[in-house]
């Protein structure tokens, strides 16, 4: 069974909207039973934590650049599963106002490090001749 639902919608940014803030996301709200949908957004300010807990969902910024969003969830995939692994839905209560879900912190930890080794990784160029077009 497939826990992971990776959502394959890839949000466009102008570079007028580079300039103007914009940024995109790496984002995986946790559905509870070990499952989690992962997806990028743009947005045109920073995310709140606190607004995002609240619908389970947990982001990492991403460079400008950032454009393999397939290569990157195959690279991360053990510590996003183990996060998934990790997450349980809740009813928010007088001691949790504000996260509709728990989670192991050092899963998410590992994630956003792995998003962003990923993304200073060395690119090898590609070297195609005239003939391959």
């Amino acid at each position: 069974m497939e826990n992971l639902r990776i959502d394959s919608a890839r949000p466009a940014l102008t570079p007028e909207q580079t300039l103007t803030g914009w940024r995109r996301e790496f984002c995986v709200e946790l559905l509870g039973e070990g499952k989690a949908r992962i997806f990028l957004r743009a947005v045109e300010s920073p995310s709140m934590k606190a607004d995002a807990l609240r619908q389970a969902i947990l982001f990492h910024r991403v460079g400008a650049t950032f454009d393999d969003f397939d290569g990157c969830v195959a690279a991360v995939r053990e510590p996003l599963e183990q996060l998934a692994r990790t997450a349980a839905r809740q009813k928010p209560g007088a001691d949790n106002l504000f996260a509709a879900v728990t989670y192991d912190r050092s899963a998410w930890d590992r994630v956003m490090l792995a998003i962003e080794h990923w993304q200073r990784r060395p690119r090898v160029p590609s070297h195609r001749t005239a003939a391959e077009g």
